[in-house]
């Protein structure tokens, strides 16, 4: 992960990322992604037609500089307050009436994308700008915060839950949002989508 944090620095991040590292190992052959897009289109593509009734979003394309100014300025604020990142996660989410920034976006699949660092040897999402340099902060309790149970921080955590308990959770968690104010985060997002966008 180091490697490829790296890798993704040297692209993006402008500044010292240490010795140049050469050619990437981690950059896939196209015979390793035909396999990985055969491998979507057999085992979900259809799946996920069928239970929504439309092709949901395939492609997230980001601003190559906005992303870049997205890592510089994560890099900056983590290193004044001592965070050491580890690695970036890519987190699935759905627009809806609340948040899609076009009606022709509610209802279809996006990235959000947040830094990460290591807790006790667990690599887990971190909120930087929540961060300061006394407190590490972690996007699992920032969510927590808005009343929403993050389980994907490590395997003890992920449980699958049933449908009707999680509706009455996500119920529940949004009617005690609406009392809370809102706090900006260190994840980013608004992206291209394709679907529905061309």
């Amino acid at each position: 992960m180091k490697k490829l944090f790296r890798f993704i620095c040297k692209i993006f991040c402008s500044g010292n990322v240490g010795p140049d590292p050469g050619k990437p190992k981690r950059l896939l052959t196209y015979k390793k992604i035909v396999t990985m897009l055969h491998g979507y289109d057999r085992t979900r593509f259809e799946l996920l037609v069928n239970e929504l009734g439309f092709e949901d979003t395939r492609v997230n394309t980001f601003d190559f500089y906005e992303l870049k100014n997205y890592l510089n300025f994560m890099e900056k604020e983590a290193k004044e307050k001592n965070i050491k990142l580890k690695g970036i996660s890519f987190i699935k989410g759905v627009y809806n009436d609340e948040n899609a920034p076009n009606r022709e976006l509610k209802d279809y699949e996006n990235l959000i994308y947040i830094p990460t660092t290591l807790i006790n040897g667990k690599e887990v999402q971190v909120d930087v700008l929540n961060s300061s340099k006394d407190k590490l902060v972690t996007f699992k309790e920032m969510l927590e915060k808005y009343n929403y149970e993050w389980r994907y921080d490590n395997k003890e955590n992920f449980k699958l839950k049933s449908g009707k308990k999680e509706e009455k959770t996500v119920f529940k968690s949004m009617v005690m949002r609406d009392g809370l104010s809102d706090e900006e985060s260190s994840a980013g997002n608004y992206g291209h989508l394709s679907p529905p966008l061309n």
